[in-house]
C-alpha cells in the first residue's frame, strides 16, 4: 500500500472548484486536470509503510484535537519542475496553526525510505500539472473559497494507467479524539 495523510475538503468546495476548472480546461489543455474527487490537503505522504509505521501514525492522530479548522482558499502558486517551468499548480490560502503542527508531527514518523520530513510544511492542494514537454500557462486567480476540516484519513493511493485511485483506510474525527 502507498500510504498518505490528509485534509478532505468539504463536499460544497469540490463543486466550486469544479466550476473554475472547467472554465480553464478549455483554455489550458497542456495541463492534467485532478479530478475534485481526488483533492485534498496531504498531511504527509508515507509510501508503502510497514504496520508498526502504521500503528505509529494512527495513534498520533488519534491523540489530537485540532481545535478551530475553518479555512480559506484565495491563492494560486506552483512549483516548478526540472526545467524552472511551473509543473504543478495549487490552492493556498489561510490554514489554522494546528493544521501545520500535526503535519510536522507526521513529519517526525519516517516513511517508507527511512526519511523524516524538515521543510516547512506549505499547506496547498494540487489542481493540475503540466504534461511534459508542454506550456506552462499562467492561470487567472481562484474564486474565495471558504470551508472547515472535518477528520483526518490515512488514504491507500493506488497507481493505475488511468491515474491514482484512492481509498479510505481510517478517519480521525478531530473532535473526537480521545485524550
Amino acid at each position: 500500500m502507498r500510504v498518505f495523510v490528509a485534509l478532505e475538503l468539504p463536499e460544497h468546495m469540490f463543486r466550486e472548484i469544479q466550476g473554475w476548472q472547467e472554465q480553464l480546461m478549455h483554455l489550458h489543455p497542456s495541463l492534467k486536470w485532478v479530478k475534485p474527487e481526488h483533492m485534498h490537503l496531504t498531511l504527509r505522504f508515507f509510501g508503502d509503510i510497514k504496520r508498526s509505521r502504521m500503528l505509529e501514525v494512527e495513534k498520533l492522530l488519534s491523540s489530537r484535537q485540532m481545535g478551530q479548522t475553518e479555512f480559506t482558499l484565495d491563492k494560486l502558486g506552483t512549483f516548478c519542475g526540472k526545467d524552472q517551468l511551473p509543473s504543478v499548480y495549487w490552492l493556498g490560502g489561510s490554514f489554522p496553526s494546528s493544521i501545520s503542527h500535526i503535519a510536522e508531527e507526521l513529519g517526525k514518523i519516517p516513511d517508507d525510505r527511512g526519511r523524516i520530513n524538515c521543510k516547512k510544511y506549505l499547506p496547498h492542494i494540487t489542481i493540475a500539472r503540466r504534461r511534459m514537454s508542454s506550456a506552462s500557462p499562467q492561470l487567472p486567480e481562484p474564486p474565495v473559497l471558504h470551508g472547515r476540516f472535518h477528520e483526518a484519513v490515512i488514504f491507500n493511493s493506488r497507481l493505475t494507467p488511468a491515474g491514482p485511485e484512492y481509498s479510505r483506510l481510517k478517519r480521525f474525527d478531530f473532535h473526537l479524539a480521545e485524550r
